[in-house]
């Protein structure tokens, strides 16, 4: 190859090692082939440039998830001289380029880039910038694209996917127009946030019958004055109340979580708060 390019996840540490690691690898091969171009896209990139532009031995190009439109551009650049484009760009959204898919019945359509929620533990809004939702008749085409190529569900998602929005409609909105889509069965979303969980929301997912009757809801601590630590922008009540909603609603309904323990500061007291409400709720499945 003349160009190595490492697509990157900055979400967990493990995966930051691996990569780290793989350009200890290609640093070989540089040294062998100087005119080799290694590069590192993505939203490590976006999160650890200043590290990553150290090793500007093995580096020729560092590009967050916001410069892929520019990759011909900048890969002609880093031919002669190390080039970094990590702008995060509050416009691009990607909606106008079409998925390649492999085969399969699920076709995964992202709604929504970015995050404001800035909980204290997330690094998304730091390297995908902050929240912007595609048009909800360009989702619809991805849809109906995804279902003539023979998909029969399709997966949205989005950091806080129910707080979608493009200006004129919401996530209820998407949900319903996406039902009416023929030769779709089921649709699924992840992940939602539980002070987005609108009445809106719940009616169409009791409404609308290719949804399936499960919702991941991270809670992340039971604890009250972790979550305000952890800027979670709910309490356990809330909590509670979109649980109660969302049952009532969807009798027999799935229910899944995301779970952090050990959080900095948090007691025994917390951590038996949050193990307390998982023996109430009983979710059906939990990230831990």
């Amino acid at each position: 190859a003349d160009a190595i390019i490492i697509n990157t996840c900055a979400i967990r540490e493990h995966a930051e090692q691996r990569v780290l690691g793989r350009l200890g690898d290609y640093a070989r091969l540089k040294s062998q082939r100087p005119g080799l171009i290694v590069g590192v896209a993505g939203c490590m990139a976006q999160h650890l440039r200043a590290r990553l532009l150290d090793k500007a031995r093995v580096l020729d190009l560092v590009v967050g998830p916001d410069g892929y439109r520019r990759l011909p551009e900048l890969l002609a650049r880093a031919a002669s001289e190390p080039v970094a484009d990590v702008r995060l760009d509050r416009d691009e959204t990607y909606g106008d380029l079409e998925p390649r898919r492999g085969q399969g019945v699920r076709a995964w359509i992202t709604a929504q880039r970015g995050c404001d929620k800035f909980c204290t533990y997330c690094v998304v809004p730091y390297t995908r910038g902050r929240e912007r939702s595609l048009p909800l008749a360009e989702l619809i085409a991805q849809v109906r694209s995804a279902v003539a190529g023979g998909c029969r569900e399709v997966v949205f998602l989005g950091q806080t996917v129910n707080s979608y929005h493009d200006g004129t409609h919401d996530f209820a909105d998407l949900l319903r127009a996406t039902d009416a889509v023929e030769g779709l069965l089921r649709i699924r979303f992840t992940s939602p946030h539980p002070s987005d969980m609108s009445e809106r929301v719940v009616t169409a997912i009791a409404e609308c019958a290719k949804v399936c009757p499960q919702v991941h809801l991270p809670l992340q601590s039971a604890s009250d004055p972790v979550l305000e630590a952890m800027g979670r922008t709910y309490s356990l009540a809330d909590y509670r109340d979109v649980v109660a909603r969302l049952r009532t609603a969807v009798p027999g309904l799935a229910l899944t979580t995301d779970i952090i323990v050990g959080f900095p500061g948090e007691s025994e007291a917390d951590f038996e708060q949050t193990a307390a409400y998982m023996r109430e709720v009983r979710y059906d499945s939990a990230f831990l």
